[in-house]
């Protein structure tokens, strides 16, 4: 039976992305880590080039909110996960 769950990042009024807490706690627990990597990633790359210091304020704040909806995603992943494996099979 599917378990809708609005994501916690979201714009307007209406939960427009939604998570399945029905899903596999491998399967929640697999997109969390992907979207947690991701993040990690572009900021690991920002933090690593030597033309960071330059940027303008806008492309770092673009790269700052994406990171900070991927984490916000993860962790709302990783929490379902946890419920999934508490879940009764």
């Amino acid at each position: 039976m599917t378990q809708l769950t609005p994501l916690t990042y979201q714009l307007g009024d209406e939960p427009a992305l939604v998570v399945d807490e029905a899903c596999s706690a491998e399967t929640l627990y697999d997109n969390a880590e992907a979207r947690l990597e991701a993040a990690r990633g572009m900021l690991e790359t920002i933090a690593s080039l030597e033309v960071a210091t330059h940027l303008r304020r806008h492309d770092l704040a673009n790269v700052a909110q994406a990171a900070q909806i991927l984490a916000a995603d993860a962790a709302d992943l990783y929490r379902a996960s946890h419920y999934g494996r508490l879940r009764p099979r």
